[in-house]
């Protein structure tokens, strides 16, 4: 890519991002005040602008309740989030295995390295301001990766399936940082004499683009960096060259948005469908702070000669004369303000900031105030996390990059056991490769809305067995080992305690042998009745990923 495609491309979709620039500017002074704007340094000792004229903090809590639901109820930490399954449902007990223990290898790297950390502050901007972005690779030590890059810090672009697939992040480095990521040959005359000359290494002065997009030509035969999927590109923004060349096989960067608005690559905030509501709660509690005032120091209207003579501290006493008494002055003035008016107004635009974060849904959690029986919780629940559904579908659409690329990393780092033939399967060159898993979320918002797809199927087969009684080969219309074995796994039972269906089987054959003459009983032969035997297990460490 030449350096005028590169300066093209980003100041092309500069100019796209520039309308959203105004919007999260002012989500960032009601939602996230103390939050840097692109890339912007702030010094512990500055008061951000937002918070010198930020009067109700109803959004700011809400954002922080809502982000920290992502981190509890999507992808807790603690817990099992996640889980990869085999892309093919028939590939049998042997493969769901193996990616089920891959799972747990991936979880535990996760908890390893900085991901929750960076993963609450992209959090954090897809609350506030409806996008957020993160960085995956890995270290020099061989650990996953991550780094939070700040909504106004990159620019991005979807193909013509809805995908992000161009990416360019803005980024400052010192000359120290510079130096050690590129080598000194690489930068350009000026970035070298910053470099060799500057007495101060560690100031952030030199700007650069890191660009990433599918690669328009390669060799697939080959697997060098410049012969991968995504080429990468860093480019020099004070010397106009590129300093280094490289490429991907998965996209390093994620993009998650916390509810899609048009054509935009950017998300909707939900602050930004209740703007109008935060601006007038700041205002009314400005009103109600100037009320409260008033009420503990009211204004006084007294006579032009009782001038410095009366006294408003407490205990204090005034002298006045029987004219001023006949008069009544001193006396309070302008303290009829309606302070309980001022309340319900301010509490209806609090209550709408904060249905517009689902805080209802995360209090439903929290509640203990109340006794409910769990047909009741379960309701609410239903009814509660389908409002947020479609936030979380596209947040589980967003992500699949992401995993992809962390199961992709762990693979080819050797953290995974050797492969099974079952998970095998032929690229487009009829070459053997490990399968991309298929995506399970295993968080508390996940499991409910599977459980509304269990209470169905439970449903039906309630109605199923009133009916059998009546007739009884409508039993005939399903399949009751799957319908069980479905159920289970959208409950979130553990695999573990499910049986291979081959074993299953193998315990029904016993069972009716027991049951038989021991005259009608078959002969086993002499290795016994073991079920199918377990699929060779070659050396495949060395085989590729789907590219």
């Amino acid at each position: 890519m030449s350096d005028d495609s590169v300066q093209t491309i980003y100041h092309n979709l500069r100019a796209a991002r520039v309308p959203w620039e105004g919007w999260w500017e002012r989500l960032r002074h009601y939602v996230l005040p103390g939050r840097p704007q692109s890339g912007d340094e702030m010094s512990p000792s500055d008061e951000p602008s937002g918070q010198r004229r930020l009067s109700d903090t109803t959004a700011v809590e809400a954002c922080q309740k809502l982000a920290s639901a992502h981190m509890s109820y999507m992808t807790p930490s603690h817990e099992l989030w996640f889980k990869w399954e085999s892309p093919v449902p028939s590939a049998g007990d042997e493969a769901q295995s193996w990616y089920n223990r891959c799972s747990e290898i991936a979880n535990r790297e996760l908890a390893l390295s900085n991901f929750y950390t960076a993963l609450h502050e992209c959090f954090l901007d897809r609350v506030a301001l409806g996008t957020g972005s993160l960085y995956c690779g890995t270290t020099r030590g061989g650990r996953l990766m991550f780094r939070h890059i700040p909504c106004g810090q990159f620019v991005c672009a979807e193909n013509d399936e809805g995908v992000i697939d161009t990416y360019i992040r803005e980024f400052t480095f010192s000359p120290h940082q510079a130096e050690s990521q590129f080598g000194l040959s690489a930068l350009g005359p000026r970035a070298k004499a910053l470099c060799t000359a500057a007495q101060d290494k560690h100031s952030p002065c030199l700007r650069f683009l890191h660009v990433v997009r599918p690669r328009e030509r390669r060799n697939r035969s080959r697997s060098t960096a410049r012969d991968m999927a995504w080429q990468s590109i860093y480019y020099s923004l004070d010397d106009h060259c590129n300093v280094e060349e490289s490429g991907y096989r998965e996209m390093p960067y994620m993009v998650t948005r916390f509810l899609k608005w048009g054509e935009s690559p950017y998300g909707l905030a939900p602050a930004r469908l209740v703007y109008p509501d935060i601006e007038q709660a700041q205002f009314l509690n400005r009103i109600l702070d100037m009320l409260g005032e008033v009420a503990a120091f009211p204004r006084i209207l007294e006579l032009a000669n009782q001038v410095g003579e009366v006294d408003l501290r407490a205990g204090g006493r005034t002298l006045i004369n029987p004219e001023s008494a006949s008069l009544g002055y001193p006396r309070e003035w302008a303290t009829q303000g309606r302070y309980d008016v001022g309340m319900d107004r301010l509490r209806q635009k609090q209550e709408s900031i904060n249905r517009a974060f689902f805080i209802p849904m995360i209090e439903l959690w929290n509640e203990r105030k109340q006794q409910m029986t769990a047909a009741e919780v379960y309701a609410r629940e239903n009814e509660r996390v389908m409002l947020f559904s479609p936030s979380f579908t596209l947040f589980a659409c967003d992500f699949q990059p992401l995993m992809e690329r962390v199961f992709a990393l762990l693979f080819r780092l050797g953290r995974f056991p050797k492969p099974p033939t079952t998970v095998l399967d032929n690229d487009r060159r009829g070459e053997l490769v490990v399968a991309e898993p298929h995506v399970v979320y295993q968080g508390r918002i996940a499991m409910i809305m599977r459980r509304i797809q269990s209470e169905g199927m439970e449903r039906a087969l309630g109605r199923l067995q009133t009916l059998s009684a009546l007739e009884p080969s409508l039993v005939d219309h399903v399949d009751l080992d799957s319908a069980f074995r479905l159920s289970a796994r959208l409950d979130g039972v553990p695999e573990q305690i499910l049986r291979p269906e081959y074993k299953v089987k193998r315990l029904r054959r016993e069972r009716e042998q027991a049951a038989m003459p021991a005259e009608l009983a078959p002969i086993p032969d002499k290795e016994g009745d073991a079920g199918p035997a377990p699929a060779l297990m070659p050396d495949v460490s060395s085989l590729p990923l789907p590219s």
